[in-house]
């Protein structure tokens, strides 16, 4: 009687190692598409986002016929450029008088803040006694919104190390600044600060350039420490020139900072312009469209900085 053998199933060694190598292999190869569909699906996000910033301002411009002041504008008495102190938030940019309006608190994007159905944030603070104000303001300046972050940036949308809360998107001041902060050419040119006398609005029929070649916002992520970049206050925080040539609030500022790539860990890329794409970054222009503008496009940026240059942009 013969006695047949059975063969017994399964991998060898051999053919496990090969497998595994097989599938280290594969996961090696998609990887990197994985990556870039999810680049991709936050770059298409961040455009939407600065495409909804660009209704907002040319709706607040349908009902003011202008657009947003940069900064925080006082009014009235001498008195209106003292600023406010409020439980040790000792910025500048809340002005007299009490109750607040719209234009004498905060940024350009609080007074955005109605265009985006985001009023609810601004009401209490425009309803503010002066014992009441720094309550109200802070709770407005602690509140995340997506729509206010690039989707790229892991740092701007994790928990803060202060409680303020952060925005990629930066309003372009122009490109005509001196000494810092002084900005007066773009479509948020700091004409305003603190005299109610010193106010110069923007309107589109200022944008001699065209609307379609001028930039009027583009994307910075806030500084590593989280300590630049609040979206409710001004200056550094949310208004930036081309080239920026501030070297006071931000340490490490070489005085002539242009769009060029950085890393979120360099506590000096608060400076200027860039974004958390590869290659370049997000802009929106005057006429309410997103171009994604490769580093390369530097120098045009700065023509394209100012809304009265005259000067013929081309991008690469």
């Amino acid at each position: 009687m013969v006695t047949l053998r059975r063969r017994q199933s399964g991998f060898t060694l051999i053919e496990l190692l090969v497998v595994i190598a097989i599938i280290a292999i594969l996961i090696g190869l998609l990887l990197p598409a994985v990556q870039k569909v999810r680049e991709a699906a936050a770059r298409m996000q961040c455009t939407n986002n600065l495409k909804q910033w660009g209704l907002a301002c040319h709706n607040y411009h349908d009902v003011n016929q202008n657009f947003p002041a940069p900064r925080a504008i006082g009014w009235g008495s001498a008195t209106a450029s003292t600023p406010l102190y409020m439980g040790g938030y000792t910025t500048g940019y809340f002005f007299n008088p009490i109750p607040p309006n719209a234009d004498s608190v905060g940024s350009w994007l609080t007074r955005a803040l109605p265009f985006i159905e985001q009023d609810n944030l601004l009401k209490p603070v425009l309803a503010s006694t002066s014992a009441t104000l720094g309550t109200n303001f802070t709770t407005m300046l602690n509140t995340k919104i997506k729509m206010f972050t690039c989707p790229s940036d892991g740092l701007s949308n994790s928990t803060a190390a202060s409680s303020a809360a952060v925005t990629d998107y930066i309003g372009v001041t122009g490109n005509d600044e001196v000494g810092g902060s002084d900005a007066k050419n773009g479509v948020f040119g700091v004409w305003t600060y603190n005299s109610s006398t010193n106010i110069h609005r923007v309107k589109i029929t200022s944008i001699t350039d065209g609307t379609s070649n001028t930039v009027m916002i583009g994307e910075r992520p806030p500084s590593s420490d989280l300590y630049w970049g609040w979206w409710a206050y001004s200056d550094t925080d949310n208004i930036l020139a081309h080239p920026n040539r501030e070297t006071y609030t931000v340490s490490g500022c070489n005085g002539n900072e242009l769009f060029r790539p950085d890393i979120a860990t360099n506590p000096k890329a608060a400076c200027h312009y860039w974004s958390m794409h590869t290659g370049g970054g997000n802009w929106l222009l005057a006429d309410g469209s997103v171009r994604f503008i490769t580093y390369t496009n530097a120098n045009v940026i700065t023509q394209m900085a100012s809304i009265n240059g005259g000067q013929v942009s081309t991008l690469q």
